[in-house]
């Protein structure tokens, strides 16, 4: 089920649902039916884009406020709408050719005419674009990269690998979207990710180039540029300042499928790779229970971790449940993900950081070196909790591949 709401007691985050006013002589229900409700974890992402004038979502409500829907799912037409907006060529669209599609609505002719024109979208068939489809995270991954000057027409990229080559350009990260339901919020996080890209060829980013245009108001476009700007100097502060060991704790106390873990260990950083060793204990649901000395890492090929030897619980199950939480992403980079961070605030020594749900704090030591870290979020339903702290930044034992490497399981392909 997904984005089922989770409660996260280790951190002291507590959740409740209320429910419905029985009196005495109302007989309990006999089975209690839980909605599954979709929760938009990026509406910070769809502020940002609807005061660049880039994004409209569904209207406004009653008090003038923008009423995004960001948790429906997102159809082919508004993926094809999303886009032109976000490329500023609504006006144009007005005038676009026709098209073969024989299915479109009048409101999602000139969109897709536009896109169909300019090579970036292509129909289901022939004379059939099919509209109210699912537009999936690979589809629109596909249309952010030609939107970005990339082509899978010459070789840049291919549809089949979309979304390998969006995580290795900086679409995307292990966080940026939820690749098994795609829906409206995703793709406007994957939009204003892609505001700070650079086009294929081009000297500044996706949204200078718009202010270029005159698509986008300069004064509004000068804070999310200061967003990014400092977002990007703390990053470099942290890489520069390794390599250092630190003693870390993560969990998961429900993936909103009833599983559990917890991970304990020594971290050493060295920047752009480190290593982790440590006791890895996984909780299913059912009372299935495993715990395991673990080895993890982290280089340019992304994050491994040792095979799985319990007999009872195979690397794949491992594997699948590590990938779907991506709770190792978190623990081994010093920094969240791109995608998950809003404002930055600072206080002496310490950078507060606001999340899509939840808050990350990373505070320096007089030397510049991250002395304590902690993270609590909420993330498809899911929450994550990190803390790290520094207990070694002189006489760091060098970071060393272990033997049998090359049977380590893949859990990320991005560092």
């Amino acid at each position: 089920m997904r984005r089922l709401l989770a409660g996260l007691c280790a951190v002291g985050l507590l959740t409740s649902s209320a429910g419905a006013v029985v009196s005495e002589m109302t007989p309990p229900p006999e089975e209690v039916v839980e909605e599954n409700t979709p929760t938009a974890d990026y509406t910070a992402s769809a502020d940002v884009l609807y005061e660049l004038g880039l994004f409209q979502g569904a209207g406004v409500d009653r008090f003038g406020r923008p009423v995004y829907e960001l948790e429906e799912p997102c159809t082919r037409a508004e993926a094809a709408v999303m886009l032109v907006r976000l490329l500023g060529l609504e006006e144009e669209a007005k005038e676009a050719a026709g098209t073969p599609f024989t299915d479109l609505q009048d409101w999602q002719k000139p969109y897709v005419n536009l896109l169909y024109h300019r090579g970036m979208i292509r129909g289901a068939s022939y004379d059939k674009f099919e509209p109210e489809s699912p537009c999936t995270a690979q589809m629109y991954t596909a249309l952010m990269l030609r939107a970005l000057g990339y082509s899978d027409q010459t070789g840049d990229f291919t549809y089949d690998n979309a979304l390998s080559f969006g995580m290795r350009v900086g679409l995307i990260d292990n966080f940026s979207c939820d690749l098994d339901d795609f829906r409206r919020d995703d793709a406007a996080q994957m939009s204003r990710m892609a505001l700070e890209l650079k086009p294929k060829g081009s000297e500044t980013d996706l949204l200078g180039k718009l202010v270029q245009d005159g698509a986008v108001d300069a004064k509004k476009a000068e804070s999310v540029h200061a967003e990014t700007a400092q977002i990007t100097a703390l990053t470099n502060q942290v890489q520069a300042s390794a390599p250092y060991q630190s003693d870390v704790f993560a969990a998961i106390l429900d993936d909103g499928k009833g599983n559990s873990m917890s991970l304990h260990g020594t971290l050493i950083n060295e920047g752009n790779r480190s290593r982790l060793d440590g006791m890895l204990s996984i909780a299913l649901n059912g009372g299935h229970s495993v715990s395991q000395q673990v080895i993890v890492l982290r280089d340019s090929s992304g994050i491994s971790i040792s095979p799985w030897t319990a007999g009872d619980y195979r690397d794949d199950q491992v594997a699948a449940f590590l990938r779907d939480v991506n709770i190792l992403s978190l623990v081994m980079t010093p920094m969240p993900a791109r995608s998950l961070i809003g404002d930055i605030t600072q206080k002496g020594q310490t950078y507060t950081m606001t999340l899509s749900e939840g808050a990350a704090q990373l505070t320096f030591d007089d030397k510049g070196i991250p002395a304590i870290s902690s993270l609590y979020m909420t993330l498809h339903d899911v929450m994550y909790s990190v803390s790290t702290e520094t207990v070694k930044t002189t006489d760091v034992p060098a970071f060393s591949l272990p033997s049998g490497y090359s049977s380590y399981i893949k859990i990320s392909n991005t560092p």
